[in-house]
């Protein structure tokens, strides 16, 4: 796997690893989730928060199927770099792994329900994993790719797919973790 590639995998690993022990684990998943929920003022009792824990629940599923060859409830480095590498040779498989986390998502940055994420409604799912307020305004300009001021779900769909797909720096996806190491756009 080309070097921007496997830095990329890593990187999201280490986000989703959200206590930093070095394995994924479900609990790391709700803490992610409740991080969003705080964010957007959310509670787990509402609809919405509800819908983001169910969310974390099945994209748990979908990871540990995937992934946990050993069966440990734990998702180490290894696994989740080998198990991605085979989700993105199958555009379908891709798929069904992280298309209802994406709408999920923005769904819940959608505060207003009009069915487009505006600047600082995305701002708000950045800041979650660690952009400053400068890098999120940034990632957003990039991200936005029709450039009407607001992210659709098939933008952000297509950012994700990009960001572990195409190994060029500077494309739309290579803005979700900006941050994601030395090989990135340097912001």
């Amino acid at each position: 796997m080309n070097e921007v590639l496997s830095h990329r995998i890593e990187a999201t690993f280490a986000h989703y690893d959200a206590d930093g022990n070095g394995v994924i684990e479900l609990a790391d998943l709700y803490a992610l989730a409740n991080r969003l929920m705080l964010g957007f003022g959310e509670p787990a009792s509402s609809e919405r928060g509800r819908e983001l824990i169910e969310t974390s629940d099945r994209f748990w599923d979908a990871l540990v199927d995937r992934c946990d060859v050993d069966r440990d409830g734990q998702i180490s480095l290894d696994e989740y770099r080998t198990a991605m590498t085979a989700v993105l040779a199958d555009v379908d498989e891709f798929d069904d792994v992280f298309l209802e986390v994406s709408e999920s998502l923005l769904a819940l940055a959608d505060a207003d329900g009009d069915g487009r994420v505006e600047v600082a409604e995305f701002a708000v799912l950045l800041k979650a994993r660690g952009l400053s307020d400068s890098e999120c305004g940034l990632a957003f300009a990039r991200l936005d790719a029709d450039g009407d001021g607001s992210i659709s779900l098939q933008e952000y769909v297509d950012a994700v797919y990009d960001y572990y797909t195409n190994p060029a720096e500077g494309t739309p996806g290579s803005w979700l973790y900006p941050r994601s190491g030395r090989l990135e756009p340097s912001l």
